[in-house]
């Protein structure tokens, strides 16, 4: 799996996210709440599969401002796609990291 279309799709990922992330913020319900648990979770996996790929300790990623997700995207693919790029565990973490993205974006 290509390490420029994880980052591709997180680019469109991000694009959504500027304009969905801070209206989630703004809505009151927890139907809101809810997407934004489901967005920061996917954030974590990839976080989750950068530090398995470099195989490092996993860390928990910060819960920043609905306003920040897209940012966070592009920085935790980036991470994956550099982790171990041309080996297996690099391959498979960039692999299963399109798949995130993807139902980041279906989500969203």
């Amino acid at each position: 799996m290509s390490t420029d279309r994880l980052e591709r799709d997180a680019e469109r990922a991000a694009d959504r996210l500027r304009v969905v992330g801070p209206r989630m913020a703004a809505r009151t319900g927890p139907e809101a709440q809810a997407l934004l648990d489901d967005v920061r979770a996917d954030l974590q996996r990839l976080a989750d599969l950068a530090a398995d790929a470099q195989e490092r300790p996993r860390r928990a990623v910060p819960v920043l401002a609905a306003h920040a997700l897209a940012d966070q995207v592009l920085v935790l693919a980036h991470d994956v796609a550099v982790a171990a790029p041309g080996t297996p565990a690099g391959d498979a973490a960039t692999e299963a990291a399109v798949a995130v993205v993807a139902a980041l974006k279906a989500r969203i």
